[in-house]
């Protein structure tokens, strides 16, 4: 088993080779939000011991078994996908550089909002349009709101500021500001599986089960439940069971 990872995790302790990978905070190259805006990062610290960037990695290995030289820098793979990815074409470190005069004066000199945090002078990024605003789209599609109700309770992880994870897991400084598990509840599912506010539940679905503290205050829609500071998963899950404990 080959691990590709930041720290000596579980599933590293097992493998028969780990690859060490850099942190953000040890690499450069470009974040894209989800505001569709793609900005400039750079390292904040030198990297530690013999780790590497993901992208070299990789493409180090894919040069072992025959896919051709790798870039040498992160500024030639950002290239490569302005130039494969239609909605970075045009982008470049350069034009990522670019700074000019924001509305409000974040930074500046404006009594109201100079304050407010630093004046970005490594660049405002570039936004890529969305399908909307190229016409690429004439219409949206509307979901059945009574969609969830017909195929049972769904289940929905909800982001937090700090949620437990790799990362976070080995910050002693966040560890008492990580969410704590938390199943929000509409009041009547609630009351259909019993479970009052304060309660403390274990729900399973996909397979998995979690231990969290019931809070039914009307923030979940019917047919929904949402699940607050566990590890994240992609999309959403039927719930198979919720017991009290």
């Amino acid at each position: 088993m080959v691990v590709q990872e930041l720290f000596l995790t579980e599933t590293a302790k097992m493998a028969d080779v780990i690859l060490p990978a850099q942190s953000w905070a040890e690499r450069d190259g470009t974040f894209t939000s989800g505001e569709r805006r793609v900005q400039r990062y750079y390292p904040a610290i030198q990297p530690l011991g013999e780790c590497r960037p993901d992208w070299q990695i990789l493409t180090q290995i894919g040069e072992r078994v025959g896919t051709g030289k790798p870039p040498l820098a992160a500024s030639l793979v950002f290239r490569d996908i302005s130039r494969a990815v239609p909605q970075y074409k045009g982008m470049d470190y350069r034009t990522l550089a670019r700074v000019e005069k924001q509305y409000p004066d974040v930074g500046g000199d404006d009594l109201y909002y100079g304050g407010n945090s630093y004046e970005n002078k490594a660049g405002l990024g570039q936004q890529w349009a969305a399908k909307a605003e190229s016409a690429e789209i004439e219409h949206f599609e509307v979901l059945d709101g009574n969609a969830a109700k017909q195929d049972g309770l769904q289940l929905v992880r909800t982001a937090a500021l700090f949620t437990p994870g790799t990362l976070i897991n080995h910050s002693p400084v966040l560890a008492d500001r990580m969410a704590q598990p938390t199943l929000y509840l509409n009041e009547s599912d609630a009351a259909a599986q019993s479970v009052a506010h304060g309660d403390l539940v274990m729900v399973t679905a996909n397979g998995q089960s979690y231990q969290a503290t019931a809070n039914v205050n009307g923030a979940a829609p019917e047919g929904v439940a949402l699940l607050r500071g566990v590890a994240y998963w992609a999309g959403t899950a039927v719930v198979e069971s919720i017991e009290k404990r």
